[in-house]
């Protein structure tokens, strides 16, 4: 069931008043038993639960025949095991028909054949999520980072905890697990900070990433169509966009866990605050970004080591590079995606190449005196630099090519006038008075995020305010908010 739907708002009401009639030694028995109606609830993932069940079952299986197994060769094999299996399934459902195609193009450019056919599948929801949550589970214990699960239930339990299995974030066992032990008491303030992330979240999804998303689908359905004017304007918002929608539903995620009594990872801080493009990415889906550096990049970094001077330095660069191609596949079978990654890799590894040489040159640029003004240079490339990556997320969002996206940029200037280009707007659903709406709820957003956690803001609070915010954000998803259009755009992946 979707985060932003009557359903879920039923279901979670219920699951958090029952939470709490349960003595703690039942609690994990209670959220297991919710979180696997939570996943069933669509026909698509009741078909798929096996897939589920078996990527808990041998993890967990692997888990404590690791902590058992001395042998160093034994130990591997029980390791390479469970990523196989989990690495298997992830391949086999999401990217079987993405390398079958690849496969046949190469060959067809040397005039071969494939007689491989692509098969109907159809990928269960979380199935990114849940299976790199149990390769980490298993790779840590490997590592001796963490001790085995005995309780098969509380591990379950962490595989498929309902407010994270299908946007993330991405936890880890050490974590989540001991809080199955001792969860929170009803506190009436941390419940009420939970609600009031909930609501936040749900502003940011319903209220300004829809509204933008209507605008966005619009231009990117049919980008010949567009103007250059408005497919700038819109990769310029999609990348704000797709902020709001994805922090929207981690907000709900962590919002609902502390309503229940648990604490959920943090998975955005702000990222467009940031003043380099390294920056921006330590602030962006964390969750996955520290995956990626503590099982990928880490191990990748010990092995590809060892040369001497400027190849050490390309070393060094290329482990950073390949990580995001990988995440862009990660994100769905597509080149697009993929493209999409290797740029951000590339910019990330220009600017860290290009570090010191930029930091000299920064002190003798007349402009970075004032540190507010060097702030708002270094902010606004990097959000354009993530916004020329965006374009060939967006066209894989939209399927559509990015190219296309790119050329129609540099058409329909000629007589450009702003009351036309202003008019041009309102036709595809971006009037003035939703610009203006949008403009205060962006930058209450940004001044209410930039000053800590959302649910520690609210509490801080005198009694007239938070309930004057509380009101005002409900009225606006009531009023403004966009119902039953879009799904999470993370919720697919």
């Amino acid at each position: 069931m979707d985060f932003n739907s009557l359903a879920f708002l039923g279901f979670f009401c219920g699951v958090a008043v029952l939470t709490y009639c349960f003595p703690r030694k039942a609690k994990p028995y209670f959220l297991l038993l919710a979180s696997y109606a939570f996943y069933l609830y669509k026909p698509e993932n009741a078909r798929m639960v096996g897939l589920l069940i078996s990527a808990t079952v041998i993890t967990y299986g692997c888990g404590l025949a690791l902590n058992s197994l001395k042998g160093k060769w034994a130990r591997l094999i029980c390791l390479w095991s469970s990523l196989l299996f989990c690495g298997g399934i992830l391949f086999y459902f999401k990217y079987f028909n993405f390398f079958t195609q690849a496969w046949r193009d190469l060959v067809a450019l040397f005039g071969g054949t494939v007689k491989v056919s692509e098969l109907n599948l159809i990928a269960p929801l979380g199935l990114s999520y849940f299976t790199f949550q149990s390769l980490g589970y298993v790779i840590d214990v490997y590592l001796h980072r963490i001790k085995p699960v005995r309780n098969p239930v509380k591990y379950a339990l962490f595989v498929s905890f309902f407010p994270c299995i299908f946007t993330g974030p991405i936890e880890r066992a050490e974590h989540l697990i001991p809080q199955f032990d001792h969860p929170h008491k009803f506190n009436y303030a941390r419940m009420s900070g939970g609600a009031f992330r909930m609501l936040w979240g749900y502003f940011k999804k319903m209220v300004l990433a829809d509204t933008i998303a209507s605008f966005v689908s619009n231009v990117y359905s049919s980008p010949e169509k567009s103007l250059g004017p408005y497919l700038i304007v819109a990769s310029l918002l999609f990348s704000y966009q797709i902020y709001l929608d994805f922090s929207g539903c981690c907000d709900i995620a962590i919002g609902g866990a502390r309503v229940l009594g648990f604490d959920l990872l943090e998975n955005f801080n702000r990222p467009f605050a940031a003043r380099t493009y390294t920056e921006l990415w330590n602030r962006w889906h964390i969750s996955l970004t520290s995956w990626f550096r503590d099982y990928i990049f880490t191990p990748l970094s010990f092995f590809n080591r060892g040369l001497p001077g400027y190849w050490g330095k390309l070393q060094g660069w290329f482990n950073v590079f390949i990580i995001f191609p990988i995440s862009g596949l990660w994100h769905g079978p597509s080149w697009s995606y993929v493209i999409w990654g290797a740029f951000n890799g590339l910019f990330l590894v220009v600017g860290k190449a290009t570090a010191k040489s930029r930091r000299r040159r920064n002190k003798k640029n007349p402009l970075y005196k004032s540190d507010r003004v060097k702030g708002f240079i270094q902010r606004t490339c990097v959000y354009l630099l993530f916004t020329f990556c965006i374009v060939f997320f967006a066209a894989a969002l939209n399927g559509t090519s990015a190219s296309s996206v790119f050329a129609g940029m540099f058409s329909g200037w000629a007589g450009f006038t702003l009351p036309g280009f202003v008019q041009g707007l309102a036709s595809r659903s971006l009037p003035l008075s939703t610009i203006g709406l949008l403009l205060i709820g962006c930058t209450f957003v940004e001044l209410v995020e930039w000053r800590g956690p959302v649910y520690k803001w609210i509490r801080r609070q005198c009694f007239v305010v938070r309930w004057v915010v509380y009101y005002a954000l409900s009225l606006a998803i009531l009023f403004f908010g966009v119902f039953g259009k879009s799904l999470f755009i993370y919720q697919q992946y």
